[in-house]
Formats: C-alpha cells, sequence, structure tokens
C-alpha cells in the first residue's frame, strides 16, 4: 500500500489547501479589479450586497483553515509554528502562498 504522506501530513490535504488558496486569490483579485475598473458600481454593490464583508469573511475562513492545519496537523516545533502564524496573520496571501510546500519539497 503506497502512501502518500510528507512526514505525517498527507500530500492530498496540501493539494486541497493548494486549491483553496487558488480560490482565495482569484477572488481577491478580481475584487480588487473591480474596485479600479468600476467603482460607482463597486460602491452600489457595498451598500447593496455589502460585498467587502463577504470577501473578507472569506478570506478570514481560509485564513483561520490555514492555521488550523498549521498547529494541528503539521509535525513541527512550536517556535516554527509561531513564525509560520505571524508570516500568515500579517502577510495575507503572499504568507499563505509562502507558507505552503511548493511541488519540488512535496517530492523529496
Amino acid at each position: 500500500m503506497t502512501e502518500n504522506k510528507i512526514g505525517q501530513v498527507n500530500k492530498s490535504e496540501i493539494a486541497n489547501l493548494r486549491v483553496l488558496l487558488n480560490g482565495l486569490t482569484l477572488i481577491q483579485l478580481t475584487y480588487l479589479i473591480f474596485i479600479f475598473a468600476d467603482y460607482e458600481n463597486y460602491i452600489k454593490l457595498i451598500f447593496s450586497f455589502h460585498l467587502d464583508w463577504i470577501v473578507a469573511i472569506i478570506h478570514y475562513i481560509v485564513t483561520g483553515i490555514f492555521l488550523w492545519y498549521n498547529w494541528k496537523k503539521l509535525p513541527i516545533e512550536k517556535k516554527k509554528k509561531i513564525d509560520n502564524t505571524w508570516m500568515i496573520i500579517f502577510l495575507g496571501i503572499i504568507g499563505m502562498w509562502l507558507w505552503i510546500p511548493s511541488k519540488a519539497k512535496k517530492n523529496e
């Protein structure tokens, strides 16, 4: 039986996190493009549907998932978990992209 594990981490879980991060990045890039491209309609959507709150809530949910995964699933020392937490919180999407293992690291 073949196991897809990195240490104690399942490769499919990392792939799911990558898909989640791709979705969040797409949502936030679309949101920023919409702000700069059509500001008047953006203001209408904020007042009608609270678009800014929706995007912020999605971002906080994904950040929470990443932090949970960092603290509960990764077999690393506490100091590294704290460093990863600060990176994810303060750098946002960029921090999440820096945190997630690359394909080269997964294949080792």
